[in-house]
């Protein structure tokens, strides 16, 4: 697909692809907030902005440290020595990148699990605050907990809101279900925060922009609270974090097919769910031959 600069403001632009770019100039400088998922993506990115705007890249603002969003860094920052820039341990892990696929193994990671959907290219990054001024910008940083460690929104001056990971397009929750959660309590707050967070323009990364993403946030939420409610439902017999996946990813009616990485990432949201349950007195964990397990929790009386 040929890539585009579609203009949302004075100063803001967005690239719609897989993973949504967005880019913001000021003083004469670009920014660019996230850089997709390789280096591919990264010359043609840099093509485009030299044949439509023709000012110097100071620096990326990455939202977070998945793959398919800093991928692209590594070549971008070779070719023009700008910077990079995310949260303390979102920048860790753009600089380390072994240790995502380390997270989601709990040791060191298998050839299997270490392409470019999980493991991007290393690339130099410093730090920013996950809330307010971004450096000595007219960009502000928000935070968006839940889908990952510590992962931001951006707003620019226009009030063109980048939403990071925080929003799925339908079809994508459609397709894939298990949606990568890391906090699922927290990931509802930020919903619920961005249902009530007015701006002109709204750029998830997953979905097409939009000026009214309320429709959207409903339907996040309930794609959220289904798999929580799937969780529960799976441990109607006690089984294990594997055994709840395959519980509900078994269905044939999902459709679903998983590599080892996906597997992995799905089971994280497993266990974020999990977590969730047990935070709301619904769920416990206990140990039995060897396998942690989870079963239902009684109310108390």
């Amino acid at each position: 697909m040929k890539l585009e600069l579609r203009q949302l403001g004075a100063s803001t632009w967005y690239v719609p692809g897989r993973v949504n770019v967005g880019y913001y100039e000021e003083e004469g400088q670009g920014y660019l907030i996230d850089s997709g998922l390789d280096d591919d993506q990264g010359r043609r990115l840099l093509n485009l902005l030299k044949a439509e705007r023709g000012v110097p890249l100071r620096a990326i603002v990455n939202t977070h440290s998945n793959a398919d969003h800093v991928g692209a860094n590594a070549f971008i920052q070779k070719r023009t020595d700008c910077e990079v820039w995310a949260t303390r341990i979102e920048a860790a892990l753009t600089e380390c990148t072994m240790l995502e696929p380390l997270f989601l193994w709990g040791a060191f990671p298998f050839p299997q699990i270490r392409g470019k959907f999980v493991e991007a290219r290393p690339s130099r990054a410093g730090f920013i605050e996950n809330e307010g001024p971004i450096r000595d910008t007219r960009l502000e940083a928000v935070p968006l907990p839940g889908h990952f460690l510590d992962m931001i929104g951006v707003r620019t001056p226009d009030d063109v809101l980048f939403l990071a990971d925080s929003l799925f397009d339908p079809a994508v929750l459609r397709r894939y279900r298990f949606m990568v959660m890391l906090d699922v309590r927290r990931g509802h707050e930020t919903l619920n925060w961005i249902e009530n967070e007015r701006a002109a323009w709204y750029v998830p990364c997953h979905a097409p922009a939009s000026q009214d993403v309320r429709e959207l946030v409903r339907q996040n939420r309930e794609a959220l609270t289904w798999l929580t409610e799937s969780v529960w439902t799976a441990i109607s017999v006690p089984g294990s974090r594997e055994d709840v996946l395959a519980r509900i990813g078994g269905d044939a009616a999902l459709g679903l097919e998983m590599d080892a990485a996906h597997l992995l990432l799905n089971l994280c949201s497993v266990g974020a769910h999990l977590t969730a349950l047990a935070e709301a007195g619904r769920a416990e964990p206990y140990v039995e031959g060897g396998r942690l397990l989870w079963r239902r929790r009684e109310p108390a009386g």
